[in-house]
């Protein structure tokens, strides 16, 4: 199986870990949508947390979790 963004063969040391890899070691990271996690403290609550998927969900959620700080 070739990878979807560089056309090379993707290894199959990656196809028998995950089957279903539809990009090479190098891609996968170009390819991933961003997730990320924090906790954010206010004066209502202990904590809540927050998970952002998504470029633009992840940088306002660090940008939110900068200005609680």
């Amino acid at each position: 199986m070739n990878c979807l963004d560089c056309e090379k063969p993707i290894s199959a040391a990656r196809l028998e870990a995950l089957p279903g890899a539809e990009y090479c070691v190098n891609c996968a990271d170009k390819n991933s949508v961003p997730v990320i996690a924090r906790v954010i403290y206010s004066h209502k609550c202990d904590s809540e947390l927050f998970i952002a998927t998504g470029k633009e969900n992840v940088r306002r959620l660090d940008r939110e979790w900068a200005r609680a700080r």
